[in-house]
């Protein structure tokens, strides 16, 4: 039963999409809609039902009343473009091709988290999306300043995302009943409120392969540095802040200097666990470093700028030389991304 409603679900996906979108933005849909099936069936929950428990529409009547405001995750957030690049020696590192270009196009996103797009920047959280557009091939990241994440199955996450829905009694029942919710919501409570976008570092929770030049794969995690260094807001600084103050704080920033991050992946150790994202790997793994992402606004009045949000950011968009790992999490975000995208049309 659940591999004939999945069958169904990415047909009327297919022709939603096709009806709805352009070309270049179909070609970014279909390359997750693969992965529908693997999902779906890795889960009794299905991906809009997973959906539905992130955006907070577990019935008919909700879920009607959010695609009319286009309700979605990541609601406050915007826009802005810069560069990649690689760094000198990376393919000495790995067999990636993608990486032997100079400077790669770059479409990011800053946001927060939640579903409300007048949420106060005062909190935590911080997440920051990237689209990296070479010559033939692209590379997108998902990421956050939490470097693990807190559910290890799709179970678990509808679970959490369900309880977090009913406020401290909720998230009670998570703390004393699910070990790994309880784990993440301890690390966040330390994580620093960081002064601007620009100087917080952010973390790919989830694990991919890399191939390596002697033909081997090893698996690793994003890490992206600010090069400015992570500079936290004391309380008495955030008193003076407005609820908006980050978005601004970081386009006012990049007028005058770009905004850079070094790009690493940490690797894993032959005992590292690559498919439970609620893991976190000892500090000591060796980290390579990738490149630089340095955000400078200096395309932000193209269309694809200035539409980004009209697309899915994909982080199983890869080029040839990574592959996603079989991590249930990592394999589901795309299909859930196309679902929620696709309400939102």
């Amino acid at each position: 039963m659940i591999i004939n409603n999945m069958t169904h679900s990415t047909i009327g996906l297919k022709k939603r999409v096709s009806n709805a979108i352009n070309p270049l933005i179909q070609v970014s849909i279909y390359t997750g809609l693969a992965l529908l099936s693997t999902a779906t069936m890795a889960t009794e929950k299905s991906i809009p039902e997973l959906v539905d428990a992130v955006n907070g529409t577990p019935d008919t009547a909700s879920r009607e009343a959010g695609k009319k405001v286009k309700l979605r995750n990541h609601a406050k957030g915007f826009c802005t473009s810069g560069m990649f690049k690689p760094a000198a020696q990376i393919n000495n590192q790995f067999n990636i091709p993608f990486f032997e270009q100079q400077q790669i196009s770059v479409t990011a996103r800053f946001s927060l988290g939640g579903t409300n797009p007048h949420a106060s920047d005062k909190g935590a959280g911080r997440f920051m999306s990237l689209k990296i557009d070479g010559d033939k091939e692209s590379l997108n990241f998902v990421t956050s300043n939490a470097q693990l994440f807190f559910a290890s199955n799709l179970e678990d996450f509808f679970t959490f995302q369900t309880k977090v829905k009913q406020g401290a009694e909720g998230k009670q029942w998570l703390i004393n009943n699910k070990p790994d919710a309880k784990a993440f919501f301890e690390y966040v409570s330390q994580l620093p409120k960081s002064s601007s976008f620009a100087t917080s570092r952010y973390f790919g929770v989830n694990s991919f392969l890399f191939d390596k030049p002697d033909n081997t794969q090893v698996a690793g995690r994003w890490i992206f540095e600010p090069a400015a260094g992570e500079v936290a807001l004391t309380q008495a600084e955030l008193a003076t802040r407005s609820d908006d103050f980050l978005q601004q704080e970081l386009l006012n920033r990049i007028e005058t200097t770009p905004a850079v991050w070094n790009l690493y992946v940490k690797l894993a150790d032959s005992n590292d666990i690559i498919t439970d994202p609620t893991v976190l790997w000892p500090e000591s793994r060796q980290r390579v470093l990738v490149g630089q992402v340095i955000i400078d606004g200096k395309q932000d009045k193209q269309t694809s700028v200035q539409q980004c949000d009209k697309s899915i950011f994909n982080p199983v968009l890869l080029p040839e030389g990574i592959a996603p790992s079989a991590d249930p999490i990592l394999n589901a975000r795309t299909p859930a991304y196309i679902e929620s995208f696709i309400r939102r049309l």
